[in-house]
């Protein structure tokens, strides 16, 4: 059974590899979690969107970031968020994560945070996760309680996931699930899943 189990996720892995961009276009998959100099970050990519929660001290007062949000594919690859306040560039590029504030602000840091580099001696990959809800809807990677999106997974399909590093409840976790067409990435509620947890 555990073999079963084992060869299914390997299958898994290589169809959602098969359903991503090539590193020409938008760089490594870099979906996982990331250990920066001034706090952790999350990401999941699915198609053109990369989903983040991060969370990071920084200064010598001490400011806190706490964002959670999509950054949608630019090209060369290069993801952009952007609200009110001013646009967050995150690369994903030779194994390393970068994200800078390229223009105002990063509004979930504010003024005069440095940006963050992140490399792979600081990466730890998604966890698979099984169904185990008869339905678990995915709901819109942003503060919570978000909105329930269309899309679904149901009892017994498998997907990746990572606990949010934001201040975010502990009740959700950032998951992608590769559907036939293609990849969806969002919020799932953790109790819905039954994680092989590391």
């Amino acid at each position: 059974m555990r073999q079963r189990v084992f060869f299914t996720l390997l299958l898994l892995s290589a169809f959602l590899r098969g359903n991503t961009a090539s590193p020409d276009e938008r760089g490594f998959d870099p979906s996982g979690v990331w250990m920066g100099q001034h706090g952790p970050l999350a990401l999941m990519r699915a198609g053109d969107t990369l989903s983040f929660s991060y969370s990071a001290v920084f200064g010598a007062t001490a400011h806190l970031c706490d964002g959670i949000g999509v950054a949608g594919f630019v090209g060369d690859a290069t993801w952009e968020y952007a609200d009110e306040q001013g646009k967050v560039t995150f690369t994903t590029r030779d194994n390393v994560v970068t994200m800078r504030a390229t223009s105002g602000i990063a509004s979930f840091c504010g003024a005069n945070w440095p940006g963050e580099t992140f490399g792979r001696d600081s990466y730890k990959p998604p966890t698979w996760c099984r169904v185990t809800a008869p339905k678990a809807h995915f709901f819109v990677v942003g503060a919570l309680p978000s909105d329930r999106r269309p899309g679904f997974v149901v009892q017994g399909d498998w997907v990746e996931a990572v606990g949010l590093v934001n201040e975010s409840s502990a009740a959700w976790l950032l998951a992608r699930y590769a559907g036939k067409e293609r990849a969806t990435a969002g919020l799932l509620e953790r109790d819905a899943l039954e994680c092989n947890e590391e």
